[in-house]
């Protein structure tokens, strides 16, 4: 199951009529799908995705000297130390923000 299949579970849980293995069904209209949409593209960034991005940052700026070396952008992620790792979170949770902020004005 994905992250996003996970908490979208943990924040809708699957509902079923009483003593049944049947779900629930409920109408919603064009508004309703848009005011969901909105509310995911406006989403603070999860804290994989920031992960994700400050790997990706950490590994361009280390690779060209270390690329004989380093298998993945994971190995460097795991041996480098706590406060490199907190730089890049920092700048990749900024990034994220500013790409969602882009999308809203």
């Amino acid at each position: 199951m994905s992250i996003a299949d996970d908490e979208a579970e943990k924040v809708y849980p699957t509902r079923y009529w009483s003593g049944t293995r049947v779900k629930e069904q409920f109408s919603c209209d064009t508004d309703d799908l848009q005011e969901a949409y909105l509310r995911g593209r406006n989403a603070p960034p999860a804290d994989a995705e920031v992960e994700a991005v400050a790997k990706k940052l950490m590994w361009r700026d280390m690779a060209p000297a270390w690329e004989d070396v380093m298998p993945s952008e994971d190995c460097f992620w795991t041996l480098s130390e706590p406060e490199m790792r907190a730089n890049y979170i920092r700048d990749a949770r900024e990034m994220l923000e500013i790409a969602r902020k882009a999308v809203n004005e």
